[in-house]
């Protein structure tokens, strides 16, 4: 993924810095628009970043649930 910065001039969105060479005509891109558009992004970013059903001692007891050494 490639991040440029743009603003919005009231008409068309203008990019304010080059385009990467590497990146070849027609490319999709997407954009977003303010901090909601953001916060959105944070937010399941975070849910991506979240250990999913793991016991609340794993990070204590690690050496137990991935070699099944004795519990400290």
């Amino acid at each position: 993924m490639t991040i440029i910065n743009g603003h919005y001039d009231g008409k068309r969105v203008v990019l304010d810095e080059p385009v990467p060479t590497n990146i070849p005509a027609d490319t999709p891109v997407r954009v977003y628009f303010g901090d909601e558009q953001a916060r959105e992004l944070l937010a399941e970013l975070g849910k991506l970043t979240r250990p999913g059903g793991l016991p609340p001692d794993f990070s204590e007891q690690h050496d137990h649930y991935v070699k099944g050494a004795p519990r400290r």
